[in-house]
């Protein structure tokens, strides 16, 4: 389970168990479209019975790096 909350330029994740691959791409889109217009903002992590995410898991983190790596527009 993968949750993201969005309060102001905060994001409280959840992240329970293990991840497989369709789950860390929509984490992940979660993840883009919450943290959208975000500058200098804050991340709250809470990780329990965390389990080593799926290989595929790990393929679709990977292949979105470069998204969440770019410099924002001018």
């Amino acid at each position: 389970m993968f949750q993201i909350t969005r309060t102001g330029n905060r994001l409280d994740i959840d992240l329970q168990g293990k991840l497989d691959r369709e789950q860390m791409a929509a984490a992940l889109e979660e993840f883009e479209i919450k943290s959208a217009g975000i500058e200098h903002g804050v991340m709250r992590y809470r990780i329990t019975g965390f389990r080593f995410p799926s290989l595929g898991a790990i393929a679709i983190e990977l292949s979105r790096l470069p998204l969440f790596s770019r410099d924002p527009p001018l």
